[in-house]
């Protein structure tokens, strides 16, 4: 079962939710969503309670619903939510992140998990809708026998632990480019999701997702990236999420 129809299993009309504490799983969501909306309206955006279910529309047609994971064992001070951002048109089953928080307060840790996911996935989608571009970035394929123009739209380049000289934000998207010209699908968005993490032991732990899918020969190329780093901390990592977008001369 997906996120959304795990959010859509409760039909309930919001109209302007009261403040409550969050004392219960429904209400401590409630409050991510709220937080969540108060943020986004924020720094500009249109931002509506979905009329239906828990979960907010952003610019009328991007659907975002959050929910806390309740992790056995977590430590006191950190909380984990999972993201759905869905588009009825280019992501229908949504795009799904995990995004962590630390702090003292509960409210300050729902605060720094959303301001995590806006930086690093939310406005990375948005620039997605836009056929704004970088032409350095841009490439070309064949799809149907006929030429296609893509948009890379790179992310923040998220880094954990302990750094010395900071990678380039490309890092990753040239170390793929070669690849990626044969994963992508003729959608008018595709999006690549990396993270890349090794422990002073050696121990590396890493995913990346094609549209959702594990994609085995990405992670297998920048696992070997993360093995040439020099460890000057107990444990450092690396999180991406890219969009390509169909150039609109070439729909």
């Amino acid at each position: 079962m997906s996120l959304f129809n795990f959010f859509k299993k409760s039909k309930i009309i919001i109209n302007q939710p009261e403040k409550q504490n969050a004392t219960t799983s429904s209400d401590r969501n409630l409050n991510v969503l709220e937080s969540f909306k108060s943020k986004l309206t924020e720094i500009g955006y249109q931002v509506e309670w979905h009329s239906q279910y828990l979960a907010l529309m952003v610019n009328s047609d991007l659907e975002i619903g959050a929910t806390i994971v309740d992790v056995p064992g977590a430590h006191p001070s950190l909380i984990q939510l999972i993201i759905s951002a869905s588009h009825y048109k280019y992501f229908p089953n949504g795009i799904i992140e995990y995004v962590v928080g630390i702090a003292t307060s509960l409210q300050d840790r729902i605060n720094a998990a959303l301001d995590n996911y806006i930086n690093s996935i939310f406005l990375t989608i948005i620039d997605g809708f836009s056929d704004s571009h970088n032409p350095e970035l841009d490439f070309m394929t064949i799809g149907n026998g006929n030429e296609i123009l893509w948009h890379p739209k790179l992310g923040n380049l998220m880094t954990q632990g302990q750094w010395g000289e900071l990678p380039l934000n490309e890092i990753f998207f040239n170390l793929l480019n070669d690849k990626i010209t044969h994963q992508l699908t003729l959608n008018k968005i595709n999006w690549l999701k990396i993270y890349i993490s090794q422990k002073a032991n050696g121990e590396i732990i890493g995913e990346c997702l094609f549209n959702n899918e594990p994609w085995e020969a990405a992670l297998n190329t920048i696992t070997n990236y993360a093995s040439g780093w020099d460890m000057i901390g107990e444990f450092k990592g690396l999180k991406q999420f890219i969009v390509f977008r169909r150039c609109d001369a070439y729909d």
